[in-house]
């Protein structure tokens, strides 16, 4: 009987599946947690381009609210004066007046504009700030995984923020315009009053 047992610890037979059975397990569970790993990954950096995308074209076709986002195509019907917007829908549509504390100034262009992204409209935000307007993307997604992958890897959802400055040709031309025009303006006064001014008594 000693022998049977001193014989048995020596024997290397099965050693193989004994050796598998404690490892496949532990190599199954790594695979697995990578292969979640991997998802959430791809999860957050499709959600991260999404934001990226949406902060971008709102951004670049905030002047109308009916122009198309992706393309930016403007019909004559789309043009300010026709679709709503109003002319001069920077002062008075474009929340300026929020800055002195005064809500005034939405008339519902604002959320006319933010509509067009669709079911993400509510994740959208609009700065308008004295010198820079931006638009902000707040994005969350739910992650379909089960309850102990979540507790493991430490997440059960991904976010993605993004900003945009407004980009708005319109105003850039029209601003640069009244620049050169004061300009002209102030240096003929100055030339006209400076000698006034610059007499001697």
């Amino acid at each position: 009987m000693r022998a049977d047992v001193h014989n048995f610890g020596k024997e290397e037979k099965g050693s193989f599946t004994i050796e598998a059975t404690l490892l496949f397990p532990i190599l199954l569970i790594l695979v697995l947690l990578f292969v979640f790993f991997s998802l959430v990954v791809y999860e957050k950096v499709t959600l991260q381009y999404k934001a990226n995308q949406l902060a971008s074209q709102m951004a670049q076709s905030w002047e109308s609210s009916t122009m198309d986002m992706s393309t930016r195509e403007l019909g004559e019907s789309d043009y300010v004066t026709f679709n709503g917007d109003g002319l001069y829908w920077r002062i008075t549509s474009n929340n300026g007046f929020n800055k002195f504390g005064l809500n005034l100034s939405d008339n519902g262009v604002v959320s006319k504009k933010k509509a067009r992204a669709g079911e993400y409209a509510g994740n959208i935000t609009f700065d308008n700030g004295l010198f820079l307007q931006k638009i902000n993307v707040s994005l969350n997604k739910q992650l379909a995984l089960p309850e102990v992958i979540s507790d493991m890897l430490g997440v059960s959802q991904v976010g993605a923020t993004a900003s945009h400055p407004i980009v708005d040709q319109t105003e850039m031309i029209r601003n640069t315009d009244f620049m050169i025009f004061g300009f002209k303006k102030f240096k003929e006064y100055a030339a006209k009053y400076l000698p006034f001014f610059n007499k001697e008594e």
